[in-house]
């Protein structure tokens, strides 16, 4: 598994992030449903664990 595989991997464990992932998602908009690749748009803020919406 590479570092980053690892670092997701402690990252989506860690409770506190799983509460900031939920609150982030059900702000969240999906702009292409249905589409191939989703795009979905938040005003949740997970900058403070390295993730970004755009």
């Amino acid at each position: 598994m590479t570092l980053r595989g690892w670092a997701w991997e402690f990252l989506r464990r860690n409770p506190a992030f799983q509460r900031d992932l939920l609150a982030a998602l059900q702000e969240a908009n999906n702009l292409s449903p249905g589409a191939l690749i989703e795009v979905i748009a938040s005003d949740g803020d997970l900058s403070r664990w390295g993730v970004l919406f755009r």
